[in-house]
């Protein structure tokens, strides 16, 4: 009985989470975007296996990828109460419409479960005079 209580805990209230800071939020397409990958971790040590990070258009019950994903595969444990900072580069594809961007980040654990984190961004079409 403890112990299924503790996984609850350690499910909800004790895991990892993401955040992906960018160094701006808006972009022109073609334009390179910069910041990082922020990993905080919960009341409990847990195994990460990988960091995915998406260009997503759309709204979040009709999406599609718009570029290639970011995949970064770990087999590491994170400690209890700390955080870690991974650098992000990503170079946007040079035609892109007036649509809805925003990068969709997912932190997958080591036991499948996953936290999932979304940041807009701001495309702007350049003006040519």
């Amino acid at each position: 009985m403890l112990n299924k209580l503790m996984s609850q805990v350690k499910g909800r209230i004790g895991s990892p989470h993401i955040d992906l800071l960018l160094d701006k939020k808006e972009f022109t397409p073609g334009e390179k975007v910069t910041g990082s990958f922020i990993i905080k971790s919960g009341l409990f040590e847990q195994k990460l296996s990988r960091l995915e990070c998406d260009l997503v258009t759309g709204n979040t019950s009709k999406k599609s990828p718009a570029a290639d994903a970011i995949m970064i595969f770990m087999s590491e444990y994170i400690p209890p109460n700390t955080s870690k900072q991974i650098p992000f580069s990503f170079q946007l594809p040079a035609h892109m419409d007036g649509s809805r961007y925003y990068f969709e980040t997912k932190l997958c654990f080591g036991d499948g479960k996953k936290c999932v984190e979304q940041d807009p961004i701001h495309v702007t079409q350049p003006s040519f005079s």
